[in-house]
C-alpha cells in the first residue's frame, strides 16, 4: 500500500481531529452518566462498579481530549515551518499580471585624448660668403608642433536579464539541504479539473480562454526534504506567476498543484517550468485559445 503524501495527510488531518473531539465529548457523556449512577445507585456494588468505569471514561475522554488539542497545535506549527501545506492548493487571489523582462543592453563609452608630440626641425642659416669661405656655423632652431592623437576606450555596461525571482517579487526559503544529484520532478499532464482520487480527468494540452484554474500532476524521484524547489508560469516567454518552497513530500511519489486566475487566463502560449534550486528540471507546454463566438 504506498504512503500517504503530504497534500493528502493536510486533506485529511481536519476530518481526524473532528472525529476525536466527537469521540471525546461522547466518552464524556458516558462517564458524567456512570459517575452520577455510582452516587444514586439502588446498591453499594453497583455504585462502586459505576463509579470506576465513570472515572476511566472520564480519564479516556481527557486523554483524548489532550490528543486533540495537541495534534491541532503541531499540524499548525508544522504549517508555519513548511510555508503552510494547504499552500500548494491554494491560488494567487489576484488575477494573472504580464511582466516585459527587461534584455542585456550593451553601452560602448568613448573617451578622446590628445597628446601633444614636439617634432624637431632643424634650420641652417648660412652667414656671410667670405665667412663660409673659411667657417661654417649651422644654428638649429626647433619649432614644437602638437600632433592630436586620439585614443578610444571603449566601456561596456551590462545590465544583467533579470531572472523570474526579481521579475516576480519571489523570495526562495533557505534550503535546510542539497538536493541529490539524482532528483527529479517532471510534469506529466495537466487538466482543468481533479477527480475525487485527486487524478486528472481529461488531460489535454488546449484549454479555452477564460479558464480560472489549471491542475498540473507530476511525479518526483531521489527527492529530499527541505530541498528548494519553484514552480513559474510563462506566458510567451515571460514569467507571470510563481511560488517558491522547501520540498516536505518524500523521496519519490505523484502529486499535484494548480495556477490559478480570478479573472481568467487570456490566449497565447503558456508554460511551466519547475526547478530544484536555481536549476531548471522540467518543462511543460500548453496553450489557451481565444474563444469561438
Amino acid at each position: 500500500m504506498r504512503a500517504m503524501t503530504a497534500q493528502q495527510i493536510a486533506t485529511a488531518l481536519p476530518t481526524a481531529l473532528g472525529m476525536l473531539f466527537v469521540t471525546a465529548l461522547l466518552l464524556l457523556l458516558l462517564a458524567l452518566f456512570h459517575l452520577r449512577r455510582g452516587r444514586t445507585g439502588p446498591y453499594w456494588r453497583l455504585r462502586r462498579q459505576a463509579s470506576v468505569m465513570g472515572f476511566r471514561l472520564l480519564l479516556a475522554s481527557l486523554g483524548l481530549f489532550a490528543l486533540t488539542v495537541a495534534l491541532a497545535f503541531y499540524s499548525g506549527l508544522a504549517a508555519l515551518a513548511f510555508r503552510g501545506l494547504d499552500t500548494l492548493f491554494a491560488g494567487r487571489p489576484a488575477g494573472a499580471v504580464g511582466v516585459v523582462v527587461p534584455s542585456l543592453t550593451p553601452t560602448l563609452s568613448v573617451s578622446p585624448t590628445l597628446s601633444p608630440e614636439p617634432t624637431q626641425r632643424p634650420t641652417r642659416v648660412p652667414t656671410s660668403a667670405a665667412a663660409a669661405a673659411t667657417t661654417a656655423t649651422a644654428t638649429p632652431t626647433f619649432t614644437p608642433t602638437a600632433t592630436a592623437t586620439a585614443t578610444l576606450t571603449p566601456t561596456e555596461t551590462f545590465t544583467p536579464t533579470a531572472t523570474y525571482e526579481t521579475v516576480l517579487n519571489l523570495a526562495p526559503p533557505l534550503a535546510l539541504v542539497t538536493a541529490r544529484p539524482g532528483a527529479r520532478i517532471e510534469v506529466i499532464a495537466a487538466d482543468d479539473t481533479i477527480s475525487a482520487n485527486l487524478t486528472p480527468i481529461q488531460p489535454r494540452t488546449v484549454f479555452p480562454a477564460g479558464v480560472k484554474r489549471l491542475y498540473f500532476f507530476f511525479v518526483f524521484r531521489n527527492m529530499s526534504n527541505g530541498a528548494a524547489w519553484s514552480r513559474v508560469l510563462y506566458r510567451d516567454g515571460a514569467p507571470v506567476q510563481g511560488q517558491a518552497y522547501l520540498w516536505s513530500q518524500g523521496s519519490e511519489g505523484d502529486s499535484f498543484f494548480f495556477f490559478g486566475s480570478a479573472d481568467g487566463y487570456a490566449p497565447g502560449s503558456y508554460e511551466v517550468r519547475l526547478f530544484l534550486g536555481n536549476t531548471e528540471v522540467s518543462r511543460f507546454p500548453f496553450v489557451i485559445e481565444p474563444s469561438r463566438s
